[in-house]
């Protein structure tokens, strides 16, 4: 989608704030970025992850910003923020793409810790980030926010009830906030994969994965490049007037 519809060059200069930017999505989202022209931070819990991303997009003559942080925790949040605007001087886009799988099984054998730990990544952790930079864009009068939910948060996914109840929150969320920011300039807009091929599936059982991709048209996985190019291109000018929409980008797999 990038390399058609969104002319070289469209993001430069933009400053985007990616969480979860050291693998998968997220690193396939920081580098198109970068090779769009846009300034990236790259924001995780994986150091050694996000120096390499950070170092590939150094090599392309662009400029990015390592920042451990985990997004649960308001502090190391506001820091984010504060080092973003300090070294880069504006923030532009945010992709919210933080998220953890949690554990795998009936929802009546989850401990409450486990329910805690998958929401305070997958929703809390959006919402602790959109909250924090939100105000920079409403004082620029545009901005855009691009949330990566997933067609568990629309479907139910069986064995993963965190994930699928945290990822629907995440959709419920995009929407409210993109009513609540539009008159600010401020497009909010959601995105929900299916199986992308991500290290985020290693904790899942192949007997799983199997029967998933049974569910998916084009018999499949994503790539994480495929899924970049639809937040690229919602966070582009190219969709102006679409603002509080979930969009599926699962191989023909979900019905809405």
């Amino acid at each position: 989608m990038s390399a058609k519809v969104i002319k070289k060059g469209a993001f430069e200069k933009q400053v985007v704030v990616i969480t979860g930017g050291a693998r998968g999505i997220g690193r396939a989202t920081a580098l198109e970025f970068s090779r769009q022209g846009a300034f990236v931070t790259v924001v995780d819990v994986l150091e050694k992850e996000m120096g390499e991303v950070c170092g590939s997009i150094k090599k392309m003559g662009r400029k990015a910003l390592a920042l451990k942080a985990d997004v649960s925790d308001n502090e190391q949040v506001q820091e984010v923020v504060q080092k973003t605007f300090e070294h880069f001087g504006s923030i532009d886009i945010l992709v919210n793409n933080a998220g953890i799988v949690g554990p795998i099984g009936p929802i009546i054998n989850l401990d409450e810790k486990d329910w805690d730990a998958v929401f305070q990544i997958n929703l809390k952790g959006a919402f602790l980030v959109s909250k924090s930079i939100a105000p920079i864009m409403i004082k620029n009068k545009k901005g855009n926010i691009v949330n990566v939910a997933s067609i568990a948060g629309k479907e139910g996914s069986e064995r993963l009830g965190a994930y699928s109840a945290s990822k629907a929150g995440l959709i419920g969320f995009s929407r409210v906030l993109a009513k609540e920011l539009v008159s600010d300039g401020i497009r909010v807009n959601c995105i929900a994969p299916a199986l992308v091929s991500t290290e985020i599936l290693s904790p899942l059982p192949q007997k799983f994965l199997d029967k998933s991709l049974l569910r998916i048209p084009m018999k499949r996985m994503g790539h994480p490049e495929e899924v970049a190019d639809l937040i690229l291109f919602l966070a582009s000018d190219k969709s102006s007037y679409i603002t509080g929409q979930c969009y599926n980008i699962t191989g023909g797999r979900g019905d809405y």
